[in-house]
This record gives C-alpha cells, sequence and structure tokens, in this order.
C-alpha cells in the first residue's frame, strides 16, 4: 500500500518537479499515514511474472476490458440510436442517412473486433514491466489529490496534442494517408467507428501512456500519476470518443463550440476531409485545430440544427428516412457476414 503524503501546490513546471521530489521522499521514509491506492500499479504487482505466458494473460485481459468498456459501450450506443430510431433522435443525426449493414459490419471488425486487442498491446506490455521491476519506478509517484489533478490536466494536455499531431500528419504524409485514410471510408459513423482504424493507426493510439510519461520526464523531470494516464487516456478514447463518433449531436453542446471538438465537427472531418485538406483532426481541446487553422467553415455538411431551422427536418421528411433504415439484426447472423463481408469498407 503507498503512502499519501500532504497536499501541495503545484503551479509551475519546476514546483511540480520540487514538489515531485520531496513527495516521493517523503514516501520513501513511511512518515505519513493514511494510505491511498494506487489502481494500476496495485494490479500489476499482483501479476506474476513468469514470461510470455504472463504477458499473454495481460494482453488478453486488458483487451477483455476493452470490449466490454468500448465495444459493449459502443454496441449499447448504436442500439439506441440505431436500432431504434424516432424523428427525436434523427432530427440530431449530423448524417440523416443511415448507413448500410454491410458498411457497419467495416466498423464493427476494424473497430468492435480487432481494435481492443491492437490497442491493448502497448500497455500490456508497459503492465508486464511494472510487475517484473523494471518500470516500477513509474508507480513511485506522489499520492496526493493535487499530484493526482496536475497529473490529469497534463494528460489531457499532452495526449490532445499528441492525437491531434499525429492525426494531423496523416493527412499530409503520404505514408501515414495510406494506412489512416481507410478510416475516412466511414464518411457517416457510429458508435462503432470510434476506433474503426487499421492496426498501424490503433497502435500508435495505444502509445499514450509513453509520450505522456516521456513528456513530461523529459520537459519537468517527473513521472505522472499512472491512474490519471489510464483513466483520463480511457476517458478521452472510450467517452468523448464515442460522442464524436456516434453520428448525432447533443442540443445543449453548440455544434461549434468555441473550446471543444464537437460530434458534428468530427462528422465534417470525416464526411470533407482528405489528403492534404484535415478538418479538425483534434480529439478534444479545439485549440490545436484554431492553431492550424483546421476548422470547417464551409457548407458541403451542415449541422442538424441548422437544417432544422432551414426546414428541412420535418416529420414528413423522417417518414421517407424512416423507410429506408436497414435492419441491422442481420449483423447477427454470422452467415450474413461470410456472404458480405467482402463488400464491407476496410
Amino acid at each position: 500500500m503507498i503512502r499519501r503524503p500532504p497536499r501541495s501546490t503545484l503551479s509551475s513546471s519546476s514546483a511540480a518537479s520540487d514538489v515531485y521530489k520531496r513527495q516521493v521522499s517523503t514516501q520513501s521514509t513511511g512518515d505519513t499515514p493514511d494510505p491511498m491506492v494506487q489502481l494500476i500499479c496495485s494490479v500489476a504487482e499482483a501479476i506474476p511474472t513468469t514470461g510470455f505466458s504472463s504477458w499473454l494473460t495481460i494482453w488478453l485481459a486488458y483487451a477483455g476490458f476493452g470490449y466490454v468498456m468500448l465495444t459493449g459501450s459502443s454496441l449499447a450506443a448504436f442500439i439506441y440510436l440505431y436500432c431504434y430510431p424516432t424523428y427525436n433522435k434523427w432530427k440530431y443525426k449530423s448524417n440523416p442517412k443511415y448507413p448500410t449493414a454491410t458498411y457497419v459490419m467495416g466498423e464493427v471488425l476494424l473497430g468492435g473486433i480487432l481494435g481492443p486487442l491492437v490497442v491493448a498491446f502497448a500497455p500490456s506490455i508497459h503492465l508486464y514491466l511494472i510487475a517484473d521491476g523494471h518500470y516500477k519506478h513509474h508507480c513511485d509517484t506522489p499520492q496526493s489529490w493535487s499530484y493526482k489533478l496536475l497529473s490529469a490536466f497534463l494528460v489531457v494536455l499532452i495526449t490532445d496534442f499528441y492525437e491531434w499531431g499525429w492525426h494531423f500528419l496523416g493527412h499530409y504524409i503520404g505514408a501515414l494517408w495510406s494506412v489512416h485514410k481507410h478510416h475516412h471510408k466511414y464518411f457517416n459513423p457510429t458508435p462503432f467507428g470510434t476506433i474503426a482504424d487499421y492496426p498501424a493507426d490503433n497502435f500508435m493510439r495505444s502509445l499514450y501512456f509513453m509520450i505522456v510519461n516521456g513528456v513530461a520526464y523529459g520537459t519537468m523531470g517527473i513521472h505522472l500519476d499512472l491512474d490519471m494516464i489510464y483513466i483520463v487516456t480511457a476517458f478521452l478514447t472510450v467517452g468523448w470518443g464515442m460522442y464524436l463518433h456516434c453520428g448525432h449531436e447533443i442540443s445543449w453542446i453548440p455544434y461549434d463550440n468555441r473550446y471543444f471538438n464537437t460530434s458534428f465537427q468530427h462528422y465534417a472531418h470525416h464526411a470533407v476531409s482528405s489528403k492534404n485538406t484535415p478538418y479538425h483532426t483534434g480529439f478534444f481541446v479545439k485549440l490545436w485545430d484554431n492553431m492550424a487553422g483546421s476548422v470547417y467553415t464551409g457548407d458541403k455538411v451542415l449541422p442538424a440544427i441548422e437544417q432544422q431551422k432551414r426546414g428541412i427536418r420535418t416529420r414528413a421528411e423522417w417518414d421517407k428516412v424512416k423507410s429506408t433504415i436497414p435492419n441491422y439484426s442481420v449483423l447477427l447472423s454470422p452467415s450474413f457476414w461470410i456472404k458480405h463481408l467482402h463488400e464491407a469498407p476496410l
């Protein structure tokens, strides 16, 4: 059990480094009571390290957690929004049309089935190396709420800049675009599209823990709280990522929000962006797209709320669309997959 040192105020990189060293030193002496559990490190410490079989177990267990959290959440959102559509749901759908079952099949295969296995690969190695002692020092971080909050803030900042950066470059560098372009086959995304990428893209997405700790240690000489690294990046990927890809806007979040990328803007990214023309490659914070001039301001695609104002999201239009909505229950049929897999966009 790791002990929690006194709370400190962290206001700059040098202050963060000083407090980090002081609190870690205090922890090592065991002078302070009131323990605070480190979830990720506690799990890693409980893992037997018997070589390849142990790592394989960690990888499959982590992927299993991904299936429950990401694929399971995507399935629940998909059923709610696409299998039981209503006029009130449809009028906030960015693209008024519903994708075909074979289209969704592609998203399910890349994002719901293969995706969790790929994104679990690098973190499973990290957890194994913590368990066998090589990276045990990643657990030697101050256990105070102030340090956890600082870590959470830096994780969001660094992770989101990294996400924006490699995504932005993926639209400019030919070799990267040759991989990333497959994600843009899903121009009318559903919740299964959150990580419907080729393995190379998803592997890059899985390196958050390494990028975050590398930047923090390289610039401030500190390691960030592992719970915050894993939990915050999971929220950005599962929570916000699924919102961005759900294909529906939320009435109380302005589609052109000044500070955050929205589901409409990410729909525009899928529908309009191409090689050398990236829009909204940021995931969470909109600052990076504002700085790069990659905010979409055209009218090739319009947010649902604007379509409502123009009178093109009426109940009469809904009645026309409703009759064209595919029967997505066929995705439960193995024979449908065998027969139509070659038609899925991959």
